[in-house]
């Protein structure tokens, strides 16, 4: 007993010190450091350009590639470190379509080699990860501010940036963050000075939050989302929910509108949130009186008669505002948002959207781009909102993450019902796996994607179902996820496919049609849905008829979404001298070609091959 005792102790203290030495990018407890908490998106996305808050960082910025971490520049942030003969890359974008790495594809197996929390254990030496064991990209770019802006509160804001990065301003460190496809945001007003600011960014092509990344698809690296600095008053909205539920017999709707407020001043400040819809002016009659260093929440009710209802058929939405004027009553903040009057419920075996049973004639959609890779840009994003329309397509499943906010905007004008997924998917431990869902050094990982895959998009209207994301872990990591869903949004039910317990949808995934009448047959406590069926990547698809003919006739069959929205091929982008091309598929290496669009299909999904080089 002492032996075993002793042994549990050396154990123990073994890793804790491997816990202490270990980086931030391979350590699960290191979600972020220094970051904002998550929040709704203020402004409508068509209206970033011309919101005077905001200051976009996109362009080209100053670029460095190393294929390993002890190769990266050490030291390149500081003010001193000569960048001027480094490439240049376009932000937002990812680096492989740019010439530099390796776009790997691969469904199932993790693109390293699998030993949690490490992603630069030693995989075989045929797999693109043995010779580019964790490729870094450096980024520098430089910011002018003036002295009205130090005025203010300054807050730097990425979009998506995969997989891990750090972040410093004129060589001090600003923080760290992971969680690739949500935001992230450091307030950065005691970094910045009048004058010439240089932005150092350090980004990690794998960390430990890449073992919830293990999506079917491209793996693609970079600042591929929008990079902004937000110059905002002292005092101002930190955050906002709005929720708009029609009552038992759809004669009114209560609106209710929850307002943060935050003092970031040294000060005290008496300030009024204001919620303005329809003409109407929603304030309190004295000023809120807030203290330096804390936020307050403020709420407004409003009722409108005889609502005009948001569906997919009429999206109807009232657009509102969210502002803050000072003691004086003068506008300091305005927001412009919308939002959709709508119910979202399960009776019984029925999915139900404003009382009545719908059925989701769906996608699954990534976002990706054939040149510009995650990076997809407005026009794209409307293209692909129209096409759905004309073929008749009703509902978008964001597989398997959040996608940019925009689409989210064009799914509420347009009318697409949207199930919302979070950014969480262990597939490479298998469907359903246990490993990650009972780790408990994984949960916060785990809750952190629900948490900001809801805070971000709450207040979209198209937004019918949350998924705790896609072919993913089982067991209290999991639950923790849909407990997190629940406490934040009672008004959108959750969804997650490997357990029904975690789901008020039941999930049926690639059934044949027959399959699919007998399973909802079989089903009789929960709404049935096949959220991926009629497998289209590359030329195939087919019998959707059968398919259609088994869900109209079934009333408790939600509906299905096809695999997937466009086929994900990729142009060979041009290498760079410094670095060979190629594209690696299941960790095949494909060489250079020149020109030309490489297009997948489901047999290499299904495809056992482990690292044969070929020529």
């Amino acid at each position: 007993m002492r032996t075993i005792s002793i042994w549990l102790l050396m154990a123990s203290l073994a890793m804790t010190a491997q816990a202490q030495t270990a980086p931030d990018w391979e350590n699960p407890h290191v979600l972020g450091i220094n970051k904002l908490p998550y929040h709704a998106t203020l402004q409508l996305p068509s209206k970033w350009k011309e919101c005077k808050e905001i200051v976009s960082l996109d362009g080209e910025w100053l670029f460095h590639w190393s294929r390993n971490p002890e190769e990266r520049p050490a030291g390149f942030e500081r003010d001193d470190y000569d960048v001027s003969r480094w490439d240049k890359i376009k932000v937002p974008g990812n680096w492989q379509t740019q010439g530099y790495g390796t776009p790997i594809y691969t469904n199932m197996e993790y693109p390293f080699r699998r030993n949690r929390p490490s992603v630069t254990s030693e995989p075989p030496k045929d797999w693109t990860a043995y010779e580019n064991r964790n490729p870094v990209g450096s980024y520098v770019t430089f910011i002018d501010v003036t002295k009205e802006m130090l005025g203010n509160n300054l807050i730097l804001h990425f979009g998506g940036v995969h997989s891990a990065m750090y972040v410093w301003i004129n060589g001090q460190k600003v923080g760290y963050s992971q969680n690739s496809m949500s935001p992230a945001e450091f307030d950065v007003t005691s970094f910045l000075h009048e004058g010439r600011n240089r932005l150092a960014v350090e980004v990690y092509r794998w960390s430990d939050g890449s073992y919830l990344e293990d999506q079917d698809m491209w793996r693609l690296s970079g600042i591929f989302r929008e990079a902004q600095l937000w110059v905002r008053p002292l005092v101002h909205i930190a955050d906002y929910r709005v929720t708009a539920i029609p009552n038992a017999d759809y004669s009114e709707a209560e609106v209710c509108a929850e307002i943060s407020v935050c003092n970031t001043g040294k000060r005290a400040a008496k300030v009024f949130p204001v919620f303005r819809i329809e003409e109407r002016i929603n304030s309190t009659l004295s000023p809120l009186t807030i203290n330096a260093g804390d936020t307050v929440c403020q709420t407004y009710h409003y009722a409108i008669e005889n609502p005009r209802l948001w569906s997919a058929e009429k999206p109807n939405l009232y657009p509102f505002s969210v502002e803050l004027q000072d003691k004086k009553r003068q506008t300091t903040e305005h927001f412009d948002y919308h939002l959709g009057v709508k119910r979202v419920e399960v009776v019984g075996e029925v999915f139900k959207i404003n009382g009545k049973n719908v059925k989701l004639r769906g996608v699954n959609r990534h976002d990706h781009h054939p040149v510009t890779g995650r990076y997809v840009d407005d026009a794209t994003y409307e293209k692909d909102i129209r096409l759905m329309k004309q073929a008749n397509i009703n509902f978008l499943r964001t597989s398997h993450y959040p996608d940019r906010e925009y689409i989210y905007e064009l799914c509420d004008r347009w009318g697409i019902y949207v199930m919302d997924e979070a950014n969480q998917e262990s597939h490479g431990y298998g469907y359903a796996n246990e490993e990650m869902g009972h780790d408990a050094e994984w949960r916060d990982a785990h809750v952190d994607r629900a948490e900001s895959l809801v805070k971000r998009d709450f207040n979209h209207p198209c937004v019918i179902l949350w998924s705790l994301g896609n072919e993913g872990g089982v067991g209290p990591n999991i639950q923790a996820m849909y407990d997190k869903v629940c406490e934040l949004d009672s008004t959108r039910p959750p969804f997650y496919d490997c357990n029904p317990r975690y789901s008020a949808l039941h999930d049926f995934g690639y059934p044949s049609p027959d399959e699919l009448r007998i399973e909802a047959q079989k089903e009789t406590e929960k709404p049935m849905i096949a959220r991926e069926y009629a497998h289209a990547m590359g030329n195939s698809c087919g019998n959707l008829q059968e398919y259609w003919d088994v869900i109209y006739n079934d009333s408790s069959i939600v509906g299905a979404a096809i695999w997937d929205w466009v086929d994900q091929g990729l142009r060979l982008p041009p290498s760079p001298s410094h670095r060979g091309g190629g594209y690696c598929v299941n960790n095949l290496t494909y060489g250079e070609r020149s020109g030309g669009r490489f297009s997948l299909r489901r047999r290499l999904r299904r495809q056992a091959q482990h690292g044969r080089l070929l020529p």
